[in-house]
């Protein structure tokens, strides 16, 4: 018995995942082995911006055959001395490489599905963190590595994740566990008893490689209605586009009506008459590219279109779903929100909207609330307000915002259509990707589009249009890669385009407060 050590496990899940109840499962099933195991936790914090991590030893030698002597165990992993890193999501995965907690030593298992970070999010451009770059780092870093797609297990046993990492732990078996402690202690749960004992099931057989073919039956998952295209797609658009315009299509149907879907297909009509003229080619790039970025921009999020959406029964069931509740137990959802004057002039006619800016520059404050306020939409008067904003929505055409928009959009389409190239009009259908998110995102982006399409695409900057196509693509790209003006001064200056001067920020004074 000299050469035993305590075995180490390091678990990374994200909120929601049941990470706790997948400690508990593994503490549990040790105990069944009698052998003696500690696990501790490390809180994550909120918003995606990282994981739970817990942390687990345990003897591989029964408690009865230590003679009454019991192992030392840590509170917290040590860096090269990690023998199973079990973690729900790719790039947590990379994290825990980054960090030291994988060696040679280390079995890895890992879900290669991606949770987005809300700094990915937020990022102006696409975000993502290379996929590929954190599987490459798993594989290279660890002794033995088994990865897959975890969410799909989970969404076809019906269960949650944390099931399905159970069972791939146990299946690598790179800690002495045995299933049928493992599955006895899922049962001892009491709730989701066979959805979990199926996640495991599955988890177990990838892990150790096997096809699957004897697991239990998974609950049947509701394939999504097909939801045929508008005849007038099918009859006016080219095969390689139609997918794209369709959904188009639906999105304004549900932003607005049917008028303004035929709306966003009139506005389509103009380019792809210049795509075929300038001979598009099957794929029909520009077509596609502007029908996507203008379905997005006609669509845009403003309060009403938030409010709308985190009242849908299908968003309050996705919650359920990925949460692992029940339909028949009790769910509380508190949505923040932080309002500021020009979200909310934006839902009013003109006249009123320039009074209740001039209000705000009057006061110096962007928010009406600086705080923000809290509503839980779960709650009969919390889902009444939302649903009360939301139906602000239908008389959105007369708003001050709608009118803005779509007399920017008409700009963009005309410098699409009179663009004379298709490399120059693709490139300028590509600016639609700026116009993205909500609040300041979306202002930023905004922005950043109007100085680009302003000098560049407008102005007689560049009169060849190959080097315009090349100017607009940098600009493009610049203004995508940081939310600060200076990649775009530094893109726009060769063609003489001043940098952005700095804005005023408004300096504020308050009274003091009467003391006590």
């Amino acid at each position: 018995m000299t050469g035993e050590r305590c075995l180490t496990l390091v678990i990374g899940a994200l909120g929601g995942e049941g990470g706790g109840v997948l400690a508990d499962w593994i503490v549990a099933t040790a105990h069944a082995a009698g052998l003696p195991v500690q696990a501790t936790s490390i809180p994550g914090v909120a918003q995606r911006t990282g994981a739970t991590t817990y942390y687990i030893e345990l003897f591989p030698v029964r408690r009865d055959a230590l003679g009454g002597r019991a192992p030392v165990m840590c509170l917290s992993p040590t860096p090269g001395q990690v023998d199973v890193l079990l973690y729900s999501e790719l790039v947590e995965t990379a994290r825990a490489v980054q960090l030291g907690l994988v060696t040679q030593r280390t079995t890895v298992i890992a879900s290669t599905h991606r949770v987005y970070l809300t700094a990915e999010k937020m990022h102006l451009g696409d975000g993502r963190f290379d996929a590929d770059r954190a599987l490459a780092a798993a594989r290279g870093a660890a002794g033995r590595a088994i990865l897959f797609d975890m969410e799909a297990e989970t969404a076809a046993a019906g269960t949650v994740i944390s099931a399905v990492m159970f069972g791939a732990l146990v299946g690598a078996g790179a800690l002495p566990l045995a299933r049928a402690d493992a599955e006895a202690a899922i049962r001892a749960g009491g709730r989701g008893t066979e959805a979990s004992l199926r996640g495991f099931a599955a988890g177990h057989a990838r892990a150790r490689g096997e096809t699957g073919a004897d697991l239990p039956a998974a609950r049947a998952q509701p394939a999504p209605p097909a939801v045929p295209p508008a005849a007038r797609v099918a009859a006016a658009f080219p095969e390689s586009v139609r997918d794209v315009v369709a959904l188009g299509v639906e999105r304004c149907v549900d932003f607005l009506d049917d008028a303004y879907a035929a709306l966003y297909l009139d506005r389509l009509a103009p380019v792809l008459a210049a795509d075929r003229a300038g001979g598009g080619g099957p794929m029909y790039m520009t077509t596609r590219e502007t029908a996507r970025f203008l379905a997005l921009w006609m669509c845009y999020e403003d309060v009403a279109r938030v409010a709308d959406l985190k009242t849908r029964p299908q968003r309050f069931a996705t919650i359920r779903r990925d949460a692992g509740i029940g339909d028949d137990e009790p769910i509380r959802v508190i949505e923040f929100f932080k309002p500021g004057y020009d979200e909310i002039a934006d839902l009013l006619p003109e006249p009123l909207a320039r009074r209740v800016r001039a209000f705000a520059r009057r006061r110096g404050r962007a928010a009406i609330f600086e705080r923000g306020i809290h509503v839980q939409s779960t709650a009969f008067f919390g889902y009444l307000q939302l649903r009360l904003l939301a139906a602000l929505g239908r008389w959105r055409r007369r708003s001050s915002r709608y009118a803005t928009e779509q007399q920017q959009i008409e700009r963009w389409l005309a410098a699409i259509a009179a663009a004379g190239t298709p490399a120059l009009a693709t490139e300028i259908a590509l600016t639609g990707r700026l116009i993205k998110g909500y609040s300041d995102t979306h202002a930023r982006g905004k922005e950043n589009f109007l100085r680009i399409l302003g000098t560049v695409i407008e102005g007689d900057l560049v009169a060849d249009a190959a080097e315009r196509a090349i100017a607009v693509r940098r600009a493009r790209e610049a203004a995508l890669a940081a939310a600060e003006p200076g990649p775009l001064d530094a893109a726009l200056a060769p063609y003489g385009v001043a940098p952005r001067a700095p804005k005023a920020v408004p300096i504020t004074f308050h009274p003091r407060a009467a003391r006590r």
